[in-house]
């Protein structure tokens, strides 16, 4: 019996605590996280009128344009800007197809026709390759991309009545690199 409490006192002589104390902060996402868009230019080809552009931070909507011709497109580069202070990689890329709306009595076939010709860019300016998943973008740097449509100048018939395309979406989404 001695022996068990000599024993217990030595080992409670002999233990010792350690404890790690940590104080930190997390910034907030506004400063270390921010990608938006800016615009730069755009240009037309053929009668392809003028696209009206709306920047709203990390949305951009091109729209008001149209074509009258073969071989009309409207041709815009656009800047993504990583603000924040971590850096980014493309995680996937989504892209919804327009909708054709066509008018008069040839609006299904006009429609198709549309689609059929309509043709679309969307890749980095600087190195012509498409805007793919793992892409990335550093701290603070600024990339352009360009977003082109158009109608195939082998086209041959245009549409008896005007067809409307609408709803292009791309979406780009980042994560942290």
């Amino acid at each position: 019996f001695l022996s068990i409490i000599g024993i217990s006192i030595a080992y409670a002589a002999l233990s010792q605590q350690l404890q790690i104390k940590t104080n930190a902060s997390v910034q907030s996402s506004q400063t270390s996280w921010n990608i938006v868009f800016e615009k730069d230019s755009c240009h037309m080809n053929g009668y392809a009128t003028n696209p009206t552009i709306v920047i709203n931070g990390s949305s951009i909507t091109i729209s008001g344009f149209s074509f009258q011709a073969p071989n009309d497109y409207v041709d815009c580069q656009i800047y993504i800007e990583n603000k924040g202070e971590i850096s980014a990689k493309v995680s996937s890329i989504d892209y919804k197809e327009p909708t054709f709306s066509g008018t008069g009595t040839n609006a299904t076939t006009d429609s198709t026709l549309v689609k059929s010709n309509l043709w679309k860019v969307f890749r980095w300016d600087d190195t012509d390759i498409q805007v793919q998943t793992g892409d990335l973008l550093l701290a603070k740097e600024k990339k352009k991309i360009e977003i082109a449509f158009g109608i195939q100048a082998s086209m041959t018939t245009l549409p008896t009545n005007s067809v409307t395309f609408s709803n292009a979406v791309y979406t780009i989404n980042f994560e942290q690199a």
